[in-house]
């Protein structure tokens, strides 16, 4: 699409006050004495979260950018990044209707919160003097002439989709190289004797593929699962990504040192001989 395509996204304003942002990510942002505080901050470990792929000159297909740290961040390595954000005047969020609770003022307290994060991302992209790209849809709906990118990136977003296997087909069906999928995990390769026994268990016996329903009473009905870096695996072999490495790694997440695994997919089948439809 080009750049005036009318499904690009604009800024709400020219000028957004930073007390209507919120951050997702730490960011060292132009003009500010110090970073905004925000749950996640890669900057240390950014090239792990990332797979360590090279987006040189690559074009690149990211969903679910939240304040655009990775965005900006692909952008300074020499990538042109368009993003995918869920259109909250056409969509609504993929939450758990949890039948005792009052979902409804829960979806709209959590939109409030979206669109001041929606703000953080503006910010930054002017800021950053950005020329990435943003596209308001939802990613079981997206437009018809979204393009072919090189490398596609889902990063800790599959956990919020009620239908993850569904959002990495639509992304992949766009995507002619690589993909890079980072999710919450990895903790079993904690260094201890449970785990060294555990861990030598999973090099003699494939692990299988797995999903875990984790919604309850007591969590937020925003998280529907943890998948296993072999489900993943799996489901990229399904289309047409069969080459794939899996790394673990520690980020710092609220605070937090937290397990993740990244999966990067190679494509083994051409594009043109997939049948997504």
């Amino acid at each position: 699409m080009k750049n005036n395509s009318p499904f690009f996204a604009k800024p709400p304003s020219d000028s957004i006050p930073l007390e209507d942002c919120e951050f997702y990510h730490v960011m060292d942002i132009p003009g500010l004495s110090e970073p905004p505080k925000g749950l996640f901050d890669l900057r240390k470990g950014v090239n792990e979260f990332l797979g360590h792929v090279d987006f040189k000159n690559k074009t690149v297909l990211e969903l679910g950018p939240a304040s655009g740290f990775l965005t900006f961040h692909i952008e300074k390595m020499g990538g042109d990044v368009t993003s995918i954000e869920l259109d909250h005047k056409k969509y609504k969020w993929d939450i758990v209707k949890r039948v005792k609770h009052n979902w409804q003022e829960e979806l709209n307290v959590f939109v409030k919160r979206e669109k001041k994060m929606r703000n953080s991302y503006w910010y930054a992209h002017k800021a950053f003097n950005s020329k990435s790209k943003l596209i308001l849809s939802h990613i079981n709906d997206l437009p018809a002439e979204l393009e072919i990118y090189d490398i596609s990136l889902m990063c800790t977003v599959l956990l919020h989709l009620q239908n993850p296997f569904l959002g990495i087909q639509n992304m992949l069906r766009h995507t002619k190289e690589k993909a890079v999928i980072t999710e919450v995990g990895g903790y079993t390769r904690i260094k201890s004797f449970r785990n060294t026994i555990r861990n030598l268990i999973r090099r003699i016996m494939r692990p299988p593929p797995s999903m875990t329903f984790i919604p309850d009473e007591g969590r937020t009905p925003f998280k529907w699962w943890y998948l296993s870096p072999e489900v993943i695996v799996n489901m990229a072999n399904i289309l047409g990504f069969e080459k794939n490495t899996i790394t673990y790694h520690k980020q710092k997440a609220d605070g937090r040192n937290t397990w993740f695994f990244t999966v990067v997919c190679e494509r083994t089948v051409p594009i043109e001989n997939c049948n997504y439809d």
